[in-house]
């Protein structure tokens, strides 16, 4: 009982359950509330529609946009399409082929082809596959329509009792190919860029913690923060070197430079530990509340786990503040391919430009009102 008393006297002791009652609390509040009505946005998903055909794919086009339960523009090119598609603008884009009105009254038969983009979350692809399916099973609907209209309007002729028997045609007569824009091999890379983001985070919010008790003890002033940056650029760098030998080792195949990686992790993990410094540096040890909560609320916004088309607005404009949307963004590219890093480098360094300026000027403050400190207990 006397060891438990010493422990319930030390102030650590609260802390750490602070902590740990916090990230129940926070993690509950931020993910119920981020993923609430994420169904009922699933119309925001974006769509391309791309008719080579200026006959029945032509009105098939026009009730496909008026009638999927999705955001659908039509596309000149299928070029275009696909560029739109690497910027992610689209989730999918179906092709209807050149071909298809004089193979179903030809052939009988056609295909439609579904265009899924797989540097995505893996409920857009999912809910992309699903809806491909869906749209195949209408649209045969609608072609039996018209073939049996077409072919009892040619054998009326022929007799009511060969009507009849048309009439009883059940055949499908379109299929659908999936081609899957930005693929990658295997399960475990999808998991790549939430992996990232959350060790990357983690690791730097711990470091931060740390970095700002070592601080306590060793002169204080620029000198103290400056020497802070140079080991966060130090960490950041040879963390890079750690996550491309893993990549390696792993044989997870990429689509960028070596450069291009190595360069790209050492951002983002300075990024992260700008971001977790600045809160500390501003609330000292009530920072790391801050950076529960910042964690929390980057893994629902980022896009890794729900496409950012289908959470609110909000969360949409929290992800574009933080920086595992754009590390998240930055890995699909990577791995998956498509645009490259230049756009999310950019804003990484924008993230990391703002955070250390907080962190200055916090610093300019508190120097400031530390010296009229003294200078009041020396009158």
């Amino acid at each position: 009982m006397n060891i438990l008393k010493q422990f319930l006297k030390l102030p650590g002791t609260y802390v750490g359950m602070v902590v740990a009652l916090s990230f129940q609390l926070i993690f509950f509040c931020v993910w119920l509330t981020a993923y609430d009505g994420v169904d009922e946005r699933a119309d925001q998903m974006r769509i391309a529609i791309v008719n080579g055909d200026a006959n029945i794919g032509s009105k098939m086009a026009e009730g496909l946009q008026k009638n999927l339960p999705f955001q659908a523009e039509k596309e000149m090119s299928m070029e275009k399409a696909k560029e739109e598609m690497n910027n992610h603008a689209y989730d999918m884009i179906i092709e209807i082929p050149a071909s298809f009105s004089k193979d179903i009254n030809e052939a009988g038969k056609t295909n439609l082809n579904f265009h899924i983009n797989q540097a995505n979350a893996m409920m857009a692809k999912q809910m992309m596959e699903g809806a491909a399916k869906q749209i195949r099973d209408n649209v045969n609907k609608e072609i039996a329509s018209y073939k049996k209209q077409a072919i009892v309007g040619k054998l009326q002729a022929v007799g009511p009792e060969n009507v009849e028997v048309i009439k009883g045609l059940t055949g499908d007569s379109i299929g659908f190919t999936v081609h899957k824009v930005n693929d990658a091999k295997g399960f475990s890379v999808n998991m790549v860029p939430l992996m990232i983001v959350l060790a990357s985070f983690v690791g730097a919010m711990i470091m931060s913690m740390e970095l700002s008790k070592v601080a306590k003890e060793v002169e204080g002033g620029w000198s103290n923060f400056l020497s802070r940056q140079i080991i966060n650029g130090t960490v950041s760098i040879l963390l890079a070197c750690i996550t491309m030998g893993l990549m390696k080792g792993f044989h997870i195949e990429v689509q960028e430079t070596v450069w291009n990686i190595w360069m790209f992790q050492a951002i983002v993990f300075f990024a992260f530990l700008s971001l977790t410094q600045m809160f500390i540096t501003v609330f000292g040890n009530a920072g790391m509340l801050f950076n529960i909560i910042s964690l929390s609320l980057q893994l629902v916004s980022s896009g890794v786990m729900v496409p950012h088309a289908m959470l609110s607005k909000t969360y949409q404009t929290i992800g574009e503040l933080f920086p595992a949307t754009y590390a998240a963004n930055g890995y699909y590219t990577i791995i998956f391919g498509g645009v490259n890093l230049a756009e999310n480098i950019i804003s990484l360094l924008l993230i990391i430009l703002v955070t250390q300026l907080v962190a200055g000027i916090t610093l300019v403050i508190k120097g400031m009102v530390k010296g009229r400190s003294l200078a009041v207990e020396e009158i």
